[in-house]
């Protein structure tokens, strides 16, 4: 049997309250020791840039738990883009309910003249291109967007999205122009 560490009971504790939530904490940590040993083993990798990796959680409208990743460690896809280097991917807070859904995108340090917003059928799409901030998030719905109801506003960094569900199969993507 392995002699127990200091940690041993922290890891038990974690793995215990991370069980709770539906997340196997084991895993989560492999996963995160394979991008850090890949950045750390990539000649092309440049630690000046910070690297941000997490996830988010919240319960669905459906009662079923929701994890999101988020982060811009380069060889990590987001949807069908793979991250590009120098491109930070937005903590985005997503809720609906019956009839609409909200999205928080946050984005410090940029204006909203650069603010590039797609909002199609099944998808939003957020583009950020500043001199010193480059922001992507691309997210896919699995029920319908009216993009015609969009509404979007911007204040101190925070970008708020509202947009309608579709109830039938009418409608097309638009561009989204922000308050």
């Amino acid at each position: 049997m392995a002699k127990k560490d200091e940690f041993d009971d922290w890891d038990d504790m974690f793995d215990e309250f991370f069980k709770d939530f539906g997340i196997d904490i084991k895993s989560l940590n492999n996963r995160l020791m394979r991008i850090w040993n890949r950045i750390l083993n990539d000649p092309n990798m440049t630690m000046s840039e910070p690297y941000v990796y997490g996830f988010t959680y919240r319960i669905g409208s459906d009662g079923k738990p929701i994890f999101q990743e988020f982060g811009n460690v380069p060889g990590i896809t987001r949807g069908a883009r793979p991250i590009e280097r120098g491109v930070r991917e937005p903590i985005t807070d997503i809720n609906d309910d019956e009839k609409k859904v909200y999205v928080t995108f946050e984005l410090p340090g940029v204006s909203k003249e650069n603010i590039d917003l797609k909002i199609s059928e099944y998808n939003i799409t957020l583009n950020v291109d500043e001199d010193q901030r480059k922001y992507y998030k691309s997210i896919d719905f699995d029920y319908k967007l009216k993009p015609e109801t969009a509404a979007a506003k911007f204040n101190n960094g925070l970008l708020d999205v509202t947009v309608e569900k579709a109830t039938s199969k009418e409608g097309s993507g638009r561009k989204v122009s922000i308050e």
